[in-house]
């Protein structure tokens, strides 16, 4: 998990909402969503559940900083023999 790139998920899913309604939702402080998305630090791992959910995305979006479905499409597009 990169942080930086993991900031760039947050900025743009947070597009919805200001830092402090999600810092709100998830029970943290508006600096600490604000240091996530500089990419100066990570969400506390008791923490991302809660942050994927109020952010309207899957874990493995925010753990590898890009959109999942696109992988996910890509495994259930049909073997062709």
């Amino acid at each position: 998990m990169d942080a930086k790139n993991a900031g760039c998920i947050l900025r743009k899913h947070e597009r919805q909402m200001t830092q402090s309604e999600l810092a709100e939702k998830i029970r943290v402080s508006d600096k600490a969503v604000s240091r996530w998305e500089r990419g100066l630090g990570f969400p506390d791992i008791n923490t991302l559940e809660t942050l994927v959910d109020a952010l309207g995305i899957i874990l493995i979006e925010l753990m590898q900083s890009e959109k999942a479905e696109r992988r996910i499409c890509v495994l259930m597009m049909p073997l062709e023999l």
